[in-house]
């Protein structure tokens, strides 16, 4: 069976990691001249992706990404280190040879070379790329430093397989923020960049994809943000903020009756898991540079407490000055009612706000949609 791919104009991707992995295990391996032995291996400093034996019978470790990851390093040679001590398979491996190790990405990170010229392993570097070429996909694979072509495979091009992406390839600056990600936090960068792409073109409606510093936000114009991924450095995680409706500490308290004039359009940063958001963050004025923790970490003391909220404490009312808010506070706060707390909810009223906040304003913010990226 073919593997699943998504295609951007003449561009494909593998639709996940598992449909690459099986695609290297059932057609490159044997290619390569390598003899399968397993996927997935556990190992104590985590998962191989695939392990397999050379022609001199050595052990090969290979490790495949789906978009560029910046870890991908330390992870093989992790890997390294714990299988050259447990010796897998020892009855077919003669672990008198090498291992060989095998990186398998389409693009790797600047500082690969300075990596390289430092690393005590030999590491096996190789680029692909998988286009479109008449009714087939086109994989080819390549010595990532030399550009020397190792093997070139057509992958038959079956509706089937085939989801068409009406939406332009990933820039760089999306690829390079969520190759640093986990997996779900990959599939949460994907969503929210998806969704907004999908409303834009239900909506004719025109979308920027624009970088700020090494951040990438989505925006029908400057004065009309929808959302920003990032990667925050010191948490190592993914940020996500959403431009959501907000009670600021000078609207009306929000047990009483909130006039329509006193929500404002707030920088909201969201803390998810499993899909979920957790937790809701007010960025004032829009800067990041002035931080936002849960009181999950206040509590716990994993991240220094900001300065403007040891001055504004306040145990009944902390959500105005550097400490996010549970999901349920701010929908009381906001007064938003039957909303599911999940991040596809969240990207939804983000998006549903900002047109209304377009009408409001009774300028036209929006342009006949163009899908070219900055």
């Amino acid at each position: 069976m073919p593997p699943n791919f998504r295609l951007y104009g003449e561009n494909a991707q593998f639709e996940t990691e598992a449909h690459l992995e099986l695609f290297f295990w059932n057609t490159v391996l044997n290619e390569m001249g390598l003899q399968p032995l397993k996927r997935q291996h556990c190992c104590r400093e985590g998962i191989c992706d695939i392990l397999a034996k050379g022609t001199k019978n050595q052990l090969v470790i290979i490790e495949l990404k789906n978009v560029k990851d910046s870890h991908v390093i330390y992870q093989i040679t992790s890997y390294f280190d714990a299988l050259s001590q447990e010796r897998p398979f020892s009855e077919q491996i003669d672990y008198t040879q090498p291992i060989d190790l095998y990186i398998v990405s389409p693009e790797y990170s600047s500082r690969t070379h300075s990596t390289l010229k430092h690393h005590k392993l030999k590491l096996n570097l190789f680029s692909y790329t998988a286009q479109v070429s008449g009714q087939d996909i086109l994989f080819t694979l390549r010595e990532w430093d030399s550009q020397i072509e190792k093997l070139s495979v057509k992958i038959p091009f079956l509706s089937s397989n085939i989801t068409i992406e009406d939406i332009p390839s990933p820039p760089k600056n999306f690829q390079t923020i969520i190759g640093q990600s986990s997996t779900h936090e990959r599939q949460s960068a994907n969503l929210i960049r998806e969704k907004i792409y999908q409303f834009a073109r239900s909506s004719n409606f025109k979308l920027r994809e624009k970088p700020n510093g090494k951040s990438l936000r989505f925006e029908w114009n400057t004065q009309n943000p929808i959302a920003e991924i990032d990667w925050d450095k010191q948490r190592n995680i993914l940020a996500i903020y959403l431009w959501l409706p907000f009670i600021t500490i000078n609207g009306p308290r929000y047990g009483g009756v909130i006039p329509d004039g006193c929500k404002k359009t707030a920088m909201m940063r969201l803390w998810v898991e499993n899909e979920a958001v957790q937790y809701i963050g007010y960025i004032e004025n829009g800067r990041k540079s002035w931080k936002v923790i849960t009181p999950d970490e206040f509590n716990d003391e994993t991240i220094p407490t900001p300065t403007k909220l040891k001055k504004n404490y306040d145990p009944d009312k902390p959500y105005w000055k550097g400490l996010a808010m549970p999901t349920e506070s701010y929908f009381r706060i906001c007064r938003i009612v039957d909303r599911p707390h999940t991040l596809q909810s969240f990207i939804d009223l983000a998006l549903e706000h900002s047109v209304a906040r377009a009408q409001r304003n009774k300028k036209p913010k929006t342009e006949p949609l163009d899908l070219d990226t900055e």
